[in-house]
């Protein structure tokens, strides 16, 4: 009898564990990479600050080791680079890694801008755990094909690039109680892809801000959190276990 509730109870845990599985990355999704180039570091803009506010939202507060796979101009500044070391993270640019998992797992997040990359490995690596930025709005290709760029990507986390350039260009206020925004009140941007959310109904993904109808910043965060279905299926468990030890104990 011992052996039958112990088989039941294995069973149950092995159904709880199911039920929440390993917490996936965080995304953060900008639509212009002004925001972070040495032109953007200007009063009243706090780039700066929405840099290190990302790496303490990826990190979960802690120091961080941070590539950015890039050699557009919105990630490989001066200003940037000095931000992020200032506030004790290792940041290394460069494209002069392979397009793998195992690369990007030796880092907590990658920071792209233009250079294309395999979306496939960057749904893997979030869906593992990993953290993604992404600037839209540099031009390459021009904005349909660079929307397309990451579109599979962006996609399998409820989020997509628009197909045109917003033309928004300035000194945007920022009023948002996001982690990323926390003191921040101005960023700068200059005509980029519009972040929007396709699926409105999930709330892991979210448009934060917005001007004029058009979507600026987008975050991903996902939330372990078991469906009704599931949660249904570990209480008849429950119940199922308890029943038997009562049978067994009478």
């Amino acid at each position: 009898m011992k052996k039958i509730l112990a088989v039941a109870a294995l069973a149950f845990i092995f159904a709880l564990s199911s039920a929440f599985p390993a917490q996936a990355g965080k995304i953060v999704v900008t639509n212009d990479e002004w925001t972070l180039s040495n032109s953007g570091f200007f009063a009243p803009n706090d780039p700066g600050l929405f840099a290190q506010n990302v790496a303490d939202w990826f990190t979960g507060g802690g120091t961080g080791n941070f590539l950015a796979y890039s050699t557009n101009f919105g990630l490989t500044g001066s200003s940037l680079a000095a931000a992020m070391t200032g506030a004790g993270h290792t940041w290394t640019v460069s494209t002069g890694y392979s397009q793998s998992l195992a690369t990007l797992q030796g880092y907590d997040a990658v920071f792209l801008a233009g250079n294309a990359f395999d979306n496939s490995v960057l749904i893997d690596y979030v869906n593992g755990g990993g953290n993604v930025f992404l600037e839209g709005g540099t031009g390459i290709g021009g904005a349909a094909a660079e929307a397309a760029q990451w579109k599979a990507f962006l996609n399998a986390f409820g989020l997509e690039y628009g197909n045109s350039y917003n033309g928004v260009q300035g000194d945007i206020f920022i009023s948002n109680s996001h982690p990323i925004f926390a003191g921040v009140d101005h960023l700068y941007q200059n005509n980029g892809n519009d972040a929007l959310d396709i699926s409105a109904s999930d709330p892991r993904a979210q448009v934060l801000v917005t001007l004029n109808g058009h979507g600026l910043y987008a975050v991903y965060e996902s939330v372990s959190v078991p469906e009704p279905g599931t949660l249904l299926l570990l209480g008849g468990a429950l119940i199922g276990l308890f029943g038997l030890r009562r049978k067994i104990s009478a």
